[in-house]
This record gives C-alpha cells, structure tokens and sequence, in this order.
C-alpha cells in the first residue's frame, strides 16, 4: 500500500490547529506541554530548498511560544512514518538545519534562535527499531570518551508509536474529535481484516463525534481505502453504531468509491481489450500464415498426386490452386478410386 491515504488522513488532522495542540499536549514529555502557550501555535512552511536545488521537507512544522513574559520559541517537526527509516535521526537533523536556516532568513536581526523538537509519529505494525539520536548513527571509534563525544551532534527526536498505545489510552488523549479518530485510524490502518473489524465493533462510535461531514468522508475513505475488509462488511459493523448524518456519508462514500473503482476497472479494461486485440490479431495472423502455408503445401502434394495418375489440364491446375482445405480433402478421398479426372473432381 501506498502511504497516500495515510498522508491525506494526517494532511487534513495537522491543518487543524486545534488538533495540533492537543496533540503535542499529549505526546510531549507533561513538564514541557505544561510550559507551551499551545493557544499561539501557529504552522510555518515545511518545504525549504537545499544545496543544489534539492528539497528537503519535514511533513509538519510549527512554532509555539513558550508561556510567560519574553519570545521564547519553540518550533516542532512532526515526521509522519509508516515504516521504521534507519535513518530517521540524520533525515531529522536536515530538517532541524533547514528549518533554523529559514528562520534566520526570515528574522536577520535575532541573535538567538527557537529550540528545535523533532517527533516522529508512527503507525507500523513493527516496533521502532532505528536510533533515536544522531551520534547512535555516527561512524566512532568504540573507546572515544564522554568527553570527545560531547563535541558532536546529539541529536534526538521524540517517538510517539501508537500501536504501543492501545485503543483506549489514546481515545483518552485531550484531542478533538478529529485527532482521536485520526491517530485511532493510524493505529489500525496496517490491520488485518479480522483486526480492523474487532476495531471497528469496539470503538465505531468514536466517529459520531466527528460532527463535520468533511471530516466523516475523510475518515470513512480512508477506511475503505486501506482495510483489507470490503465496504459492505465495514458498513455492516459501522452502519448500526452511526448517527444519521454520519451513516449516510459512509453509503454515499462507499458508493462514489464503488463508481470510481469501476470506471477505473472500465478504462483498464479497454485498454486491456484493446492490447489483447492487438496480441489477438498479432496471433491470428499467425495462425492465418500458418493455415495459409500448410494450404498451400496441400495443394503442390495432391497437384502431384494427380500428376501420377492423369494428365493436368491448365484448367485443372488453375483450379486446385484455388482450393481450400475442405474441397482438398473430399478430392484426395475421391482420388483413391477414380479411375479419371472426372472422377475425382466431378466435372
């Protein structure tokens, strides 16, 4: 599966700032959330471009001041992974430097910049395995000190690994309704089908809350979209938990998806019809050429056939090589006792 569905499902969580704040609330360490001023939150660009032209993007970026006097900032990278990248800290570490690099640009006369925290949020179905800092990436000598260590990057990130999490915990989480179902969604998107219907029975619910058909669509598509469980199954489960206004945007998205799906079925279809007649015509020419030759050959053997036995008028000859392969055949077995060319071709 693509990760597309799950980059529209958090696309649309993370624009919302209210989902935002509630979220780094609840998966940054109590102390630190406790001291952020999440009510001016507000999202800064995430793409920037490196050297060589080369892009580098972070999927989320946000800069929140911290609370009290003074502009202390704080600026957050969300990284959205649905695969462990061993790699994660060094990619992290581009995006800390382009990141401080742009508001630099943006803030020349400063002569302090904003803490940077990088988090990783991830809904694999394996644990997180890839180091959590940059010096666990780093090529050292194994008996450099603590204190040759203390010159170079440490970089670290936080995880938030919501199949670590259960359902639950994270239904508990002081998110808006949205960022619940998103982050549950996550959770489940890489479930089997037994998995994601138990998913579905025990907390379909949780989608009455979202209140915004949008909203509904968004989460009732990406259902559809990554659940190895077909429509009428989850509508099945879904249907009888649902208010009103949220079942019928599931039968209507069910039902555009189904039309979208066999128009796509449609176009591959004629296009595959159209190659299969083109390989069936490529063939039946073949086989047309094939037919035609072991044709022909009949017609030189019986013309010697004849040859044998009769004289061969040009009318005779003219006639055979006209032939087909059924009249050859009643010929040959006319030939076996005739007695003239009369006889064998009934002239």
């Amino acid at each position: 599966m693509s990760r597309k569905p799950h980059d529209e499902l958090t696309q649309r969580a993370f624009s919302n700032l209210a989902v935002v704040g509630g979220y780094l609330s609840s998966a940054l360490p109590s102390e630190l959330a406790a001291r952020l001023d999440l009510a001016r939150l507000k999202p800064l660009t995430s793409r920037s471009t490196g050297p060589a032209g080369h892009e580098r993007v972070a999927d989320f970026v946000y800069e929140v001041p911290f609370a009290g006097p003074g502009s202390l900032l704080l600026c957050v990278l969300i990284e959205h992974q649905s695969r462990v990248d061993p790699l994660m800290a060094a990619r992290l570490y581009v995006y800390t430097a382009r990141s401080l690099e742009a508001w630099c640009r943006a803030h020349p006369r400063e002569r302090r910049v904003p803490a940077v925290l990088p988090l990783v949020l991830y809904n694999g179905r394996a644990p997180w395995t890839a180091s959590r800092s940059l010096q666990g990436l780093n090529q050292l000598p194994p008996d450099l000190t603590d204190e040759g260590r203390a010159f170079l990057p440490q970089l670290r990130y936080g995880l938030d690994d919501l199949r670590r999490h259960t359902d639950l915990a994270l239904r508990r989480r002081p998110l808006p309704p949205l960022g619940t179902v998103t982050l549950l969604l996550l959770r489940h998107g890489r479930d089997s089908r037994e998995e994601f219907l138990a998913f579905l029975r025990l907390h379909g619910d949780a989608f009455n809350a979202l209140g915004n058909r949008d909203d509904w669509y968004t989460a009732i598509c990406y259902i559809y979209r990554t659940s190895e469980a077909s429509s009428e199954e989850v509508l099945e489960i879904l249907v009888p938990q649902l208010e009103a206004s949220a079942r019928e945007v599931a039968v209507t998205a069910a039902e555009q998806l189904h039309e979208q799906g066999r128009k796509k079925g449609r176009e591959e279809g004629r296009e595959e019809g159209r190659e299969e007649g083109r390989e069936e015509g490529r063939e039946e020419g073949r086989e047309e050429g094939r037919e035609e030759g072991r044709a022909e050959g009949a017609r030189q053997f019986f013309l010697r056939l004849v040859r044998s036995r009769f004289v061969v008028t040009d009318e005779v000859e003219q006639r055979v090589r006209q032939a087909s392969t059924a009249e050859l055949l009643a010929w040959g077995e006319r030939f076996l006792g005739a007695t003239s060319l009369e006889d064998v071709f009934a002239v």
